[in-house]
């Protein structure tokens, strides 16, 4: 009897194991056959929402899949031809013979040709526009159009960047008439020529663009892309994490943890993207010189780097940095509390017995503002204010939403800026006179003033000899050394993680906030799919 009590109670067991391996080879079936059916398509992380998509009026991370330019920035952000078969300079550097691919066409079929061109930059140069591209174009004279896909553009004088110019998105003309730009359908619904057509928009939620089936270029691999708005970092690590989104740009602090994930590959890429304070000249206290570079002395960056981006940049000390041109012999205030409260106490900053300074009756305070959606800003703002205290200054941290920022209003702001592209990009348009926000479409917003920024900033465009640009970009930042109009904190290197499946990426010197890095998107593919 026991023997037989034994021997059921074997049966029993074999037959629940039996079981388990039927079940476990039926969640591996339909696991694989899950796998196998996904939509072929990749969801990306956003930041933020766009207010618009038409790219003379607004930057977004999106131009790379619904738009197309004359030139295009290659893997070493070069520009290359595009749109343009051929574009031939004169011997004086002012006229510029444009001849266009055969067969681009905008995403409703109609024909890409020079009257969309010649609309492109007019859109560009009318005020009524306030396009922050302006700056870009305003030594175009003129345009003509030979015939459909030949014309010119004269300039008057030797503009220098104009090749990387020439890489805006060309806007369709047709689309536009009978409507204001700022106003027309268009920026919701917008008409390009990229390898992406726009399909939907879910206000609050996310943006859905599908492959361009007869695209000049490359075709898309992968059928859609959907842009999910997810403004909070720590939500779309998780997402990341789950396999809810496909890619997204990390914190640093998030990295670590993300490398561990199995179906994760992270890519750690170098930007041009940099941080810091800017000092708005519309209040006085920054009028003084000796305070701004009392700041820039009080900045821990070492410590910025270490502590907030764990690694992933480098200090800052000049716009132009990452740039060939860069001028390492200026002053890179590094870290020297010393030298900070010595230029304080010559300027007239004297310390009470609070522990802060004053002058003419006047406490050294004020507010540095952060988007409170980027952590890191936040962090680095929280930080600094922390570490001005050694000098005497109370400053405090406003971390706002997007929505309540108006960055020309405030005492200090978070920047995030930068370029690899030519010196002028991120220079001009931040520094000279003429781009203040105040007055112009320009980004400008410290309403900074240098006759000798402006002076150079100018001849730097205009000069067509490469080593003497060169001197003038260095005498630039010996200029903007001495007078500063950020406290320059540290390079920021962008994290993105992505699911390993995803096959084609192609990594380049980065921009503003990782910009360029969906630059090659129709050549991505997922490998099991």
């Amino acid at each position: 009897m026991k023997k037989f009590s034994v021997w059921i109670l074997l049966m029993i067991l074999l037959c629940l194991a039996g079981c388990t391996k039927e079940s476990s080879q039926g969640e591996e079936k339909q696991s694989s056959a899950s796998s196998s059916s996904q939509a072929n398509e990749l969801v990306f992380a956003s930041e933020s929402e766009f207010a618009g998509l038409n790219p003379l009026l607004e930057e977004t991370n999106l131009d790379a899949f619904l738009f197309r330019g004359l030139m295009r920035f290659d893997e070493q952000n070069v520009p290359v031809f595009d749109i343009a078969k051929s574009i031939n300079i004169s011997d004086d550097q002012m006229t510029y013979t444009i001849v266009l691919n055969d067969h681009v066409t905008f995403h409703d079929g109609q024909a890409l040709t020079v009257d969309d061109i010649i609309f492109t930059i007019e859109s560009i140069l009318d005020d009524a526009n306030g396009s922050y591209l302006k700056s870009d174009f305003i030594h175009v004279t003129g345009m003509k159009k030979i015939d459909d896909t030949t014309m010119t553009i004269q300039l008057d004088e030797p503009f220098t960047p104009m090749l990387d110019k020439l890489t805006v998105p060309i806007l369709p003309k047709h689309a536009f008439e009978g409507q204001e730009m700022r106003t027309a359908s268009f920026n919701q619904q917008p008409i390009g020529a990229g390898p992406y057509m726009f399909e939907q928009w879910d206000k609050g939620t996310s943006l859905t663009l599908k492959a361009f089936p007869t695209f000049y270029g490359t075709k898309a691999s992968i059928e859609q892309v959907i842009f999910k708005f997810i403004p909070d970092s720590n939500v779309r690590a998780l997402q990341l994490k789950s396999g809810e989104v496909d890619i997204a740009l990390l914190d640093p602090n998030q990295v670590e943890e993300l490398s561990k994930v199995d179906h994760l590959k992270m890519y750690e890429v170098e930007s041009a993207d940099y941080r810091g304070v800017l000092f708005n000249m519309k209040y006085p206290i920054w009028k003084d010189v000796s305070l701004r570079k009392a700041i820039s002395y009080a900045t821990d960056r070492a410590g910025i780097v270490k502590g907030i981006l764990h690694g992933y940049g480098t200090e800052a000390y000049s716009p132009l940095q990452k740039h060939n041109f860069v001028n390492e012999n200026i002053e890179h205030y590094t870290y020297d509390v010393k030298k900070a409260n010595e230029l304080l106490e010559q300027a007239g900053w004297q310390l009470a017995d609070d522990g802060f300074r004053y002058k003419d009756g006047q406490k050294l305070t004020f507010t540095i503002t952060a988007p409170i959606t980027d952590t890191v800003r936040v962090n680095m703002a929280n930080y600094v204010a922390e570490g001005y205290k050694a000098v005497g200054a109370d400053v405090k941290v406003a971390a706002l939403d997007w929505s309540n920022i108006v960055i020309e209003d405030t005492e200090a702001f978070m920047v995030g800026w930068g370029s690899p592209y030519d010196a002028d990009h991120h220079t001009y348009s931040l520094f000279h006179s003429g781009e203040s926000s105040l007055t112009s479409a320009g980004y400008n917003y410290g309403s900074y003033a240098n006759t000798k920024v402006d002076a150079l900033l100018e001849e730097g465009r205009t000069t067509v000899d490469p080593e003497q640009r060169k001197r003038v970009y260095m005498a630039l930042q010996e200029e903007l050394a001495q007078d500063p109009p950020f406290a320059y904190f540290a390079y920021v290197d962008a994290v993105y993680g992505i699911d390993k499946q995803i096959s084609g990426v192609k990594e380049r010197i980065l921009g503003h906030h990782g910009a360029g890095f969906l630059w090659n998107v129709e050549e991505w593919k997922w490998n099991d799919r």
